[in-house]
């Protein structure tokens, strides 16, 4: 047994006081300058670090672009010629226009250069004798051939990048996959 005033052995930690943090105004300038210096330094890094892309990365992606823009026009003009998948094929060429603009400002960021690919050159010849007639619009079929088509082109291209870039062509294979068996269905 213990005696009376001897000490007392405990099974439970006893808690120890613990000092405040205390930080002077000196110390503050010093936390808020290397707080600046550190963000200074991560910006320099990230903006080093930028993902520069060139020869075949840029021709897939511009691959990419072109057919996005070739699917919505496509898409436009069947739309006008057959009135009972006019809603639907509105929005596939809403989508694939989205696509493209998506791929147009991924190369742009990338690049550091617009890819402006809706110009064409609007130079007419001085002597035409004969004009082509316009080609007819493209039935379903054709359009849900592109769109599969083009949804196979993006797959194959994500596998080939990472990140952001690899995200995007994804959900661009599976927006055209879905537009393809499901929205012109």
């Amino acid at each position: 047994m213990a005696r009376a005033g001897a000490a007392v052995w405990h099974d439970v930690g006893v808690p120890t006081p613990i000092a405040p943090f205390a930080l002077s105004r000196r110390g503050l300038f010093r936390l808020a300058g290397a707080a600046a210096l550190y963000a200074a330094t991560v910006s320099t890094v990230a903006a080093c670090a930028e993902d520069e892309i060139s020869g075949p990365a840029l021709d897939s992606l511009t691959a990419q672009l072109r057919a996005a823009r070739s699917d919505a026009a496509d898409a436009t003009a069947a739309a006008t010629a057959i009135p009972d998948y006019a809603a639907a094929l509105g929005v596939v060429a809403a989508q694939r226009t989205e696509h493209a603009d998506a791929l147009d400002t991924e190369i742009a960021r990338a690049t550091g250069a617009t890819t402006d690919t809706s110009s064409t050159d609007t130079t007419v010849p001085a002597s035409t004798t004969t004009v082509a007639p316009p080609a007819p619009p493209p039935d379903i079929a054709a359009v849900r051939e592109t769109l599969t088509t083009s949804a196979r082109s993006a797959a194959e291209a994500a596998r080939n990048e990472s990140g952001y870039r690899a995200g995007l062509l994804g959900s661009i294979s599976a927006s055209c996959t879905v537009s393809a068996l499901v929205v012109l269905a």
